[in-house]
């Protein structure tokens, strides 16, 4: 989803999701019910899920640059 609005840093929504818009598009992160936690980069949710919050936003902002290694979960990727 695009919005013609500037960019923002990381915040928490009322629904208590991590935030942000980069070049109008909204990157959205979110805690599963596992624990584990999801990423969104515009209306696409970035395959698999991730240990920690940090991890899930780093996929969101690598994602809205068409970086393929977003899809990654293995340790050593992470550093």
């Amino acid at each position: 989803m695009n919005y013609p609005t500037h960019d923002t840093e990381w915040a928490t929504s009322a629904k208590g999701n991590s935030w942000r818009r980069i070049n109008g598009v909204a990157l959205i992160v979110g805690q599963r019910k596992d624990g584990r936690w999801w990423a969104r980069c515009g209306d696409d949710f970035i395959k698999g899920s991730f240990e920690s919050k940090s991890q899930a936003k780093i996929a969101a902002e690598l994602g809205i640059e068409g970086d393929d290694s977003s899809n990654h979960e293995d340790d050593e990727w992470w550093g």
